[in-house]
């Protein structure tokens, strides 16, 4: 009796144990989608390191593949966090913004010239994040920086998304 007792006992205390440790480790790591640049033929890809539940740090990979002026975007960020779920909510960040900008220009015998230019912009935003149950995210945001360094093709650089993403 005392054996067939203690198989379920220890099945049972075993499955507890899986469950707790699984649920124990805490997810600081996001990856997203900002599906309206990603419309605009700017898919821009996010990584987003969860330091507390009220700040996190992360960076922005945006790549140009038609013929607007933007070809290619890096964008380290902090934001902070007003929500009462773990790094969720409203929030306010502070980006810097390393772009490479393309322009045409056309001389009056028709030959066209492309000049490629780099700068940096340094800038701010708000926004609001959601977040289910199941970790899947939506955030939107919107914001706007202005470059400090090269900005004689382009002055001021416009952050904004829609984005989903999942918390791992």
């Amino acid at each position: 009796m005392k054996k067939i007792l203690l198989l379920p006992c220890l099945f049972l205390t075993l499955t507890v144990f899986a469950q707790n440790n699984s649920n124990s480790t805490p997810k600081k790591h996001e990856l997203k989608l900002n599906v309206g640049y990603t419309l605009a033929e700017l898919p821009e890809i996010t990584y987003e390191y969860i330091l507390s539940d009220e700040s996190a740090i992360g960076t922005s990979v945006t790549f140009g593949f038609n013929e607007d002026d933007l070809k290619f975007a890096l964008t380290p960020y902090y934001r902070f966090y007003f929500g009462q779920k773990k790094a969720a909510g409203f929030f306010a960040e502070a980006f810097s913004m390393l772009n490479v900008v393309e322009d045409e220009i056309y001389y009056l015998g028709a030959s066209k010239v492309t000049n490629t230019e780099t700068g940096l912009a340094l800038g701010i935003a708000i926004g609001g994040k959601w977040i289910t149950n199941n970790n899947w995210l939506f955030e939107l945001y919107f914001g706007v920086g202005r470059n400090i360094i090269n900005n004689e093709s382009i002055d001021g650089v416009p952050r904004a998304g829609l984005t989903l993403g999942k918390r791992f």
